[in-house]
């Protein structure tokens, strides 16, 4: 009817809403219609464009009066919203504008605050009125600004008002007043108001109907102007009030509510929330306090699990505050303030008799973790874990295995060592069989994080008892406890690796038998999606020849379960599926070409999925239980749209794209046939906006199939893919205002343009795209400049947030530039290094910024590394100073420094720097690796991996001209091995000592082999491991075996018993590739 006869249908509902003869829920209907009627204002052949303007003008003048005159309070909440909901649609003022009124709709403001401050007024009309300007204040606010007398009038006389629901929805106007108000200056002049908010705060909170104050503080959650307005008051006015509601409000939803305005509060402002002493230790006071409130039920607890037991939420919020907090004070360095006033807490409750507090405090030493830095302390922590591990309450057990896996993935390196592992592993096993089951599979998901971190040779000895166990829980037909274990049985085979192999001819059979029973199950597919993971982990330790019977069986079951109708968009079969796919991919390499054909369209069709405008169509079609993901972005007709997309779909769409990466990648020129239809299908995740890790995967995939077609000698296919890419990417790249999107496409053409080869890029192709690259590299610094500048016109102390996407976009064009270098070195130094030398000679000055000057510096290493002498000449310009950032306090300088002195030290130029250069080098090496085990001091240990790549270049191309210092290097080399963080360099160092090691090298095996012990434990540490290449690794076993039985069983006694189980496995393999 709205559509045939617009006019008449609106008048029909106004007719009925002004009826107050008529029913109520008649009216109530009548108003969500008119409302409907009356949205979409802006859209061709919507309701309201047809109704002309003299009804427009009829349709505001009547929804005020209705406002005005409806006595029922539930039928004018109906009315209010359709005042607002208009208003906001109507009214667009530009943010710098500061009208006496509102040209679109005059009357509204001056109506709606008449009623306001018309004390005769009924006071839920008064409530109401206010709510509705509150709501306005969106499109508004500039107009309250102009008129900021008569607001300040407004706001301070309802703040007093002795009605709650008026006081509340003028303290919430007030809030939203200052989040919506853009300029500081405008802002402050309604700071006068913060003691009123502050006072009706405190009456609000005292009333007894909850909602009022659960309503406020809603309000008052911050919106990032917050903390600045508050900043005189909140340790006086604010947050001793907040404190109060937090910590003893009658209702629980209300204590909630109160500490998160209170944490929010330390979010938005980290900075000024740490000045306040008072600010942390109440938080935190509230926060443990919270910990302490748990159920008293045993029995019940026990019964449930975890998926589907009831949240005690007071609990849950405490352990998340405490997070929360300790991750914003970490960021401004106020953390150890933090832990030192709960270390205290966490000591005492530990030692406790109140399982409560035992709780508590295992609690807050798993939330805390994360963020200590001294090894002592945090195996101290693990510690206090351990020792409650084996209590007699089974929810101190529960909470202690929940911490373990917290440890584990905090601190891996730490608790998976050899002497804690030995305590935690016995604890495992037997946790198992807890006889709780609750317990029980919290202790195994515990080790499913535990267990992927744990060195091989500590887990062997409990893996045959483990299995034992496993095996038992996957023979029950209990579908849950199959679950878990098929779990766990995967996280041994992945450790494991090839000594799980005597394993596989036991539970295949068993995997596919209950793979045959469930797959068509939909209640199973979380275990059917587990027992396909357990298959390819199986598949990995057997390898190919052991896998190749069982494999045609298992993908066609793969594709049959992932391909069945009627699926929910959450089925995790699909994700496991592709997990398992790439898994048996890597297993099988060429031997899974045949499997592709199939597999591989329903992967690729995945790449279809993409956001959804937000409207009522797309409304209707998510499941209310669905978690989904919003993005707004402005379409071409410069429109703004609110897209939507489940998770569920998203983890598709990235798991696809990971899958068709690994595929590509392990297959190579093999990969050539399908090359055509994959491209086509991943240029849609190109304009993927929702989540830029999704289209950073897709660019590095099509930069995948660059390199597949140029080793399958597909010239031509290469050079279109290029054309392609760089045909659609850098127009986007040039015109965009989207940093994040311009970082990652600015990656994307890296990578495309590196993969690519040589002969694909012409000199104006190059030089064009290396001009692009400067240009966003100058306007970034250009907005920079702005925004410090801003900041200092506009509170520059209380700038906190920092520019990662400016320094993201970039790097990815300084990567752009060093691709360009790879294989083109001859046009590049024609055509593009006089573009580039002006902007390094700028950025490398002492006096620029350390971040700033990092790009120069990685500019600097591109041109030494793939420029070789052509760059030479220019030396002078920037050499040099980075020699003298060998020593730089920052260490991403000194990081850059150490690397560029490794590269230039190649050339027989650098002959001058080299004694110089090798001091300050082992100086580097030396301080960093004495330092103590933290967390902070990684950026420092791989500035020490770059130093030791550096100083071996010398001693390799500068013998001659560091004689009198090579024994110290030597020594400060081989005693800094081996590295630690940066596995591209661990890789070089780790290769270059075992190829020195078969050299018999004197300075590095020593005077009689004294040096033996330690080069073997090194090259034991790091066989098979990120700082090893397969080729070294395999090296290493041939070393090892070379060695000769008696010499090496001499070596290793001086080995620990963990390297020295990982000797032996080392020799197994490296006899048995030797008998194939």
């Amino acid at each position: 009817a709205r559509e045939q006869q617009p006019v008449s249908t609106v008048a029909a509902l106004f007719q009925v809403l002004s009826d107050q003869q008529l029913e109520e829920v008649v009216r109530k209907q009548a108003a969500v219609l008119l409302r409907q009627c009356l949205g979409k204002v802006r859209q061709d052949k919507s309701t309201w464009s047809q109704l002309g303007d003299q009804a427009h003008i009829e349709c505001k003048a009547k929804v005020l009066q209705l406002l005005e005159g409806e006595g029922n309070p539930s039928v004018r909440k109906q009315v209010r919203d359709i005042v607002q909901s208009l208003g906001n649609q109507l009214i667009d003022i530009a943010k710098k504008e500061r009208p006496q009124n509102i040209q679109a709709w005059p009357e509204l403001l001056p109506a709606l605050l008449r009623i306001v401050m018309d004390g005769s007024r009924d006071a839920s009309l008064r409530a109401d009125a206010i709510w509705t300007v509150k709501e306005l204040l969106t499109s508004v606010w500039q107009v309250m600004v102009a008129n900021h007398e008569q607001t300040l009038l407004v706001l301070r006389s309802c703040l007093a008002d002795q009605n709650v629901a008026v006081k509340t929805n003028a303290a919430g106007m007030l809030c939203e007043l200052i989040d919506n108000v853009d300029s500081k200056k405008d802002r402050d002049v309604f700071a006068v108001l913060v003691a009123d908010l502050c006072a009706a705060l405190e009456a609000i909170a005292e009333n007894s109907d909850n909602t009022y104050i659960d309503t406020l503080l809603q309000a008052m959650e911050p919106g990032g102007n917050t903390v600045e307005f508050y900043k005189d008051a909140l340790g006086s006015e604010l947050l001793p009030r907040l404190a109060r509601i937090a910590g003893s409000h009658v209702q629980n939803d209300t204590r909630r509510l109160a500490l998160e305005v209170i944490i929010s509060l330390g979010e938005e402002k980290p900075k000024t929330l740490a000045k306040l002493p008072a600010y942390i230790e109440q938080t935190l006071d509230i926060s443990v306090k919270f910990l302490l409130e748990l159920e008293d039920d045993l029995a019940e607890w026990a019964n449930q699990d975890d998926d589907e037991a009831d949240d005690e939420e007071q609990y849950k919020f405490g352990k998340e505050v405490v997070d929360r907090l300790c991750r914003q004070m970490d960021k401004v360095e106020r953390f150890p303030f933090v832990f030192d006033k709960l270390k205290p807490v966490m000591t005492t409750f530990l030692q406790s008799s109140d399982w409560k507090q035992v709780i508590a405090g295992v609690t807050i030493a798993a939330q805390t973790v994360e963020y200590v830095d001294e090894e002592e302390t945090i195996l101290q922590m693990a510690g206090a874990v351990l020792g409650v591990l084996q209590s007699s309450n089974p929810r101190i057990r529960h909470v202690a295995w929940t911490a373990v896996a917290q440890l584990a993935q905090d601190h891996s390196d730490m608790v998976t060592g050899e002497h804690l592992a030995g305590q935690l592993l016995p604890l495992f096993f037997a946790g198992i069989d807890d006889s709780y089951t609750r317990v029980s599979f919290r202790s195994m998901e515990a080790f499913f994080i535990y267990g992927q971190e744990v060195e091989r040779e500590v887990l062997e000895p409990f893996v045959p008892g483990m299995m034992e166990k496993l095996g038992l829980k996957l023979q029950t037909g209990d579908r849950t406890q199959q679950c878990k274990a098929i779990t766990y049985v995967a996280v041994l085979a992945g450790q494991m690796k090839d000594d799980f192999a005597n394993y596989y001819s036991s539970l295949m059979p068993m995997l596919k038998q209950i793979i045959q029973a469930i797959h068509r199950d939909p209640d199973q597919r979380s275990l059917l999606g587990k027992a396909f993971e357990c298959v390819s982990l199986l598949a990995r330790a057997v390898g190919s020849d052991g896998f190749r019977a069982d494999a045609e069986g298992i993908m066609q079951a793969m594709v049959q379960a992932a391909s069945m109708p009627n699926l929910p968009s959450n089925d995790p079969v699909k994700e496991y599926m592709m997990q398992a796919a790439q898994r048996i991919c890597w297993t099988m390499h060429a031997d899974f070409l045949p499997f592709l054909p199939p597999i591989l369209p329903g992967i690729l069709e995945k790449l279809t999925l993409a956001p959804k405008e937000f409207n009522e169509h797309s409304r209707n079609e998510v499941d209310d239980d669905e978690e989904v993901n919003l993005t707004i972005v402005q379409g071409e007709d410069g429109k703004v749209k609110v897209m939507i997309m489940s998770t569920s779909e998203i983890e598709d769409l990235q798991n696809a794209v990971e899958c068709v990466h690994t595929f590509i990648e392990e297959l190579g020129k093999l990969y050539a046939p399908f090359v055509a239809q994959t491209a086509q299908a991943l240029l849609p995740v190109f304009e993927f906006d929702m989540q830029e890790r999704i289209r950073d995967l897709a660019f590095e995939t099509w930069a995948e199939l660059c390199n597949a077609a140029r080793e399958g000698q597909q010239t031509d296919i290469v050079a279109q893919l290029v054309h392609e890419f760089l045909n659609r990417i850098l127009p986007k790249l040039a015109e965009s205002d989207d940093l994040e999107a311009m970082a990652t496409r600015a990656d994307g053409v890296a990578a495309c343009i590196r993969n690519a080869g040589p002969d694909i890029l012409t000199a104006q192709q190059l030089t064009e795209i290396a001009q692009i690259a400067l240009t966003l590299i100058g306007n970034s610094f250009k907005r920079q400049e702005e925004e410090a500048q801003k900041g200092k016109d506009d509170d520059a102390d209380e700038d906190e947030d920092d520019d990662s996407e400016e320094v993201a976009l970039r790097h990815g064009c300084c990567q752009v530039i060093n691709s360009l270098m790879v294989h083109n070195k001859d046009t590049f130094t024609v055509q593009a290094l006089p573009l580039c030398m002006p902007l390094v000679q700028q950025l490398i000055q002492p006096t620029i910024p350390a971040l700033n000057r990092r790009l120069a510096m990685h500019l600097a290493c591109g041109m030494l590394e793939h420029l070789g002498t052509h760059v030479t000449p220019h030396w002078p310009q920037f050499l040099p100073q980075m020699l003298q950032d060998i020593l730089n306090p920052v260490t991403e300088a000194r990081q850059a420094a150490c690397s560029a002195a490794g590269m230039a030290a190649k050339n027989p130029a650098f002959a001058p720097f080299a004694v110089e250069a090798s001091n300050k080098l082992m100086q580097v090496v030396s301080e960093s690796r004495s330092r103590a085990k933290k967390k902070s001091e990684k950026p420092a240990q791989a500035c020490a991996d770059a130093a030791l790549t550096a100083i071996a270049s010398i001693l390799e191309h500068h013998q001659p001209t560091v004689a009198a210092l090579q024994t110290q290097m030597w020594s400060v080399w081989l005693q800094g091995l081996p590295c630690q963080e940066d596995e591209t360099e661990g890789k070089q160092n780790h290769e270059t000592l075992l190829q020195l090691t078969l050299k018999e090298h004197r300075d590095v095996v020593g005077d009689g082999g004294a040096n033996m012990p330690h080069v073997l434990a090194v090259l034991v540490d790091v066989c098979n491991s990120d700082m090893s290449s397969e080729e070294t690794s395999k090296g290493i076993g041939k070393l090892v075996v070379k060695l000769g039985g008696a010499y090496l069983e001499q070596l290793a006694q001086k080995l620990s018993q963990k390297q020295q189980k990982k000797l032996v496995r080392i020799v197994k393999e490296a006899n048995a590739e030797a008998a194939v």
